[in-house]
């Protein structure tokens, strides 16, 4: 159900940059120290363009969508980005740690563009999306006219077809080869011989794609499209705007890795922390924990029922209750997915049902925050600057492709695929003019 096709891509030439200091992970994982960091590493860092810095001075004729159009513009005038002179397909592999045990893993996909559809049939969410973020990445993308960072989207390949040509593949010299200032290595190969296009093509076909990562992206290409179509009539069906760049790996790639991603509860008024312990505790088994070790080794234990980590602040506490403690909440019988995911148990029981933190407060995170390092997160409960700390464990990619097949959403920040693809590796130019050929 998915018609992928190769691209005239645009990419940084590795005469004139360093790669591994102009490439960058998506904008909404970037924070402000990192964003000072990725420009001050090269002048050419693609965050200039994915995440530019915001001004007093900014106005609607100088602003961060403005400056990423003249950034996009003059590094093309230089040469620091050059188009590429055939249309092709990427095999990319992404070798990361995974923080949570310190081993080596691989990551491999395809780079190539995707037709673009609506969400619910060829194209599956697990997620919510939100305005603002859409409006932003709108706004960005019609300043550029590409697509910056790709929509990380998995397949289903049940007769691993794909797995032969992309061993051919890789058999070859790689087209680039990124050492990234995290330790990240990007290998990424360029495919463009018609046999191996067409035999690519012809397995997504038969799949349905589920966005891992991307969502608002994605939604933006929508967006975009219309748009340009209401603009440009005239354009044929494969006109580029029509496509979105992606990203797209086997939901059975061993290096597909979920982590969790924790609540951190703050400013609450009158949170009354025995109180809330002594609520739990009667309707479900709550387990203390020596302490910040023993609730992380209770955490990766398997469990029949649901489980959440609880951190409390001295203060809150008063005294008289552990620091940790765990929550076994029992399953209900359910062909619903969403309600088998520990993190809506969290959401459901605790901050819904206990709390009365609905899912407009839980959206505007006014008195919930979310983070992925648990230290940091434990850290800011023992400081005194969090009243307490929820801590979950991750979906398996198996569930997200379950949700996805529902039709359902999981609650926002449920699920954190880890790396995300690196922004820079190649942008998909989206000017009206250019076409997309076929396979």
């Amino acid at each position: 159900m998915a018609t992928v096709r190769p691209f005239q891509g645009i990419r940084y030439d590795p005469q004139k940059v360093d790669l591994g200091h102009v490439v960058a992970p998506p904008y909404d994982v970037i924070s402000p120290r990192d964003q000072v960091r990725y420009y001050q590493q090269d002048p050419h860092n693609v965050v200039r363009l994915i995440a530019g810095e915001v001004r007093l001075s900014d106005t609607p004729e100088d602003n961060k969508y403005t400056r990423a159009s003249g950034f996009f513009r003059e590094w093309m005038r230089k040469g620091i980005l050059r188009r590429e002179p055939t249309p092709c397909l990427y095999i990319y592999r992404h070798e990361f740690v995974d923080p949570t045990t310190g081993l080596t893993h691989a990551r491999r996909g395809i780079l190539g563009v995707v037709e673009l559809e609506p969400l619910g049939d060829g194209v599956l969410p697990h997620e919510r999306t939100h305005a603002r973020a859409k409006a932003d990445r709108l706004s960005l993308t019609r300043a550029v006219e590409a697509n910056l960072s790709p929509v990380f989207a998995l397949f289903e390949d049940p007769r691993s077809a794909v797995s032969p040509i992309l061993v051919a593949g890789m058999a070859r010299t790689p087209e680039l080869s990124i050492a990234g200032v995290d330790g990240d290595q990007h290998t990424v190969w360029s495919m463009s011989g018609t046999q191996p296009v067409q035999e690519l093509a012809a397995v997504f076909r038969g799949s349905r794609l589920y966005i891992a990562d991307g969502h608002h992206r994605y939604e933006t290409a929508l967006n975009f499209r219309d748009k340009q179509r209401r603009e440009n009539p005239e354009a044929p069906p494969n006109a580029a705007f029509n496509y979105v760049l992606m990203l797209l790996v086997d939901v059975q790639d061993p290096g597909l890795i979920i982590l969790p991603t924790h609540r951190v509860l703050h400013d609450l008024e009158g949170f009354d922390a025995p109180a809330f312990m002594r609520r739990l505790a009667a309707r479900h088994d709550v387990v203390p924990r020596a302490g910040r070790a023993a609730v992380l080794a209770a955490m990766r234990e398997r469990t029949p029922s649901h489980r959440v980590g609880i951190a409390l602040g001295g203060e809150g506490r008063g005294g008289e209750l552990p620091a940790f403690a765990t929550v076994d909440i029992e399953r209900r019988a359910s062909t619903d997915p969403v309600s088998q995911l520990d993190v809506a148990v969290l959401h459901r029981e605790i901050l819904e049902g206990e709390l009365g933190l609905q899912e407009l407060l839980l959206e505007q995170e006014r008195y919930v925050s979310y983070a992925r390092d648990v230290d940091a997160v434990l850290d800011r409960v023992a400081a005194g600057e969090a009243q307490a700390a929820f801590l979950v464990r991750p979906p398996a990619v198996s569930d997200v492709v379950a949700v996805a097949r529902a039709g359902q959403v999981m609650p926002q920040k449920s699920t954190y695929f880890y790396p995300k693809p690196a922004s820079g590796i190649v942008f998909n130019p989206l000017d009206p003019a250019i076409r997309i050929v076929p396979a």
